[in-house]
């Protein structure tokens, strides 16, 4: 079912190899940015990411008992077959990124204020599974409860409200309560050693206690996406152009060998 770029040689070592280095360096590289639950595209408009094409994953409808991994193959059309993608997903969209990789090959997976194994949800995400709370509290209602907003979020600006309520009022019901759902009940055990994690130390959805091994934003919440952009986006930029000049390290050698 893997869907593998034109650059995965299944002999190593040979010519087959350094054809596909080569291929590598010179695709084009398409960023795919994956929101998080009750966002949309408008989370990442102070990200800036340039020398990249950009494409915003659309999420398509859902069923009602389907699961995750059926669901992620409905967004394999969205990818292009003549780039090599990058995944960047924020919360949700950073678990979708993960499942995403198992059936298309990317060139690297950015994880944002996410999580890259069960191993890092918090336990009070089963606890209110149990209560069904995110069920009982509709996202539009949430917008009456601005404490609830702050404490989840971080201290938000005028200007942060407008966009959070903007998403809001956007907020499909059913998708979020399904997307919560899947969230609460992922299991994945493996890291794609081409994962880039960057999580606040002030995240209080997915709380820093739990999360292992990422580039960490001090005072960083689960909003930072767009009041840090800044930082994330030299981190992200700083990464993929490490992956370059390796790659080009690489090429350098293999051609020296020939």
């Amino acid at each position: 079912m893997a869907r593998i770029l034109p650059c995965k040689s299944k002999i190593t070592g040979g010519k087959e190899d350094e054809i596909c280095e080569r291929i590598k360096l010179v695709m084009i590289k398409t960023i795919y940015l994956l929101p998080g639950v009750g966002a949309n595209d408008k989370v990442f408009m102070n990200l800036e990411l340039p020398g990249y094409e950009i494409v915003h994953i659309k999420w398509p409808k859902h069923k009602k008992s389907e699961s995750l991994q059926s669901y992620v193959k409905k967004l394999v059309p969205q990818i292009k077959t003549d780039t090599q993608p990058i995944f960047i997903g924020l919360s949700f969209g950073g678990i979708v990124a993960i499942e995403l990789a198992k059936l298309v090959t990317p060139y690297k997976i950015v994880l944002i204020s996410s999580i890259k194994t069960h191993h890092e949800r918090p336990l009070k995400l089963m606890f209110l599974n149990s209560l069904k709370f995110h069920r009982l509290l509709p996202g539009k209602l949430v917008l009456q409860f601005r404490f609830w907003l702050n404490w989840l979020l971080g201290k938000l600006s005028a200007e942060e409200w407008e966009l959070v309520e903007a998403m809001i009022q956007e907020v499909n019901i059913e998708f979020n309560e399904w997307a919560v759902d899947q969230v609460i009940h992922w299991h994945n055990e493996g890291v794609p050693d081409n994962l880039i994690h960057i999580h606040g130390t002030s995240d209080r959805i997915f709380p820093s206690f739990y999360v292992k091994k990422a580039n960490w934003i001090k005072g960083g919440s689960h909003f930072m996406v767009v009041n840090r952009a800044k930082e994330i986006s030299k981190i992200i930029m700083r990464e993929l152009r490490e992956v370059k000049e390796v790659k080009l390290t690489q090429k350098r050698q293999l051609k020296k060998a020939s």
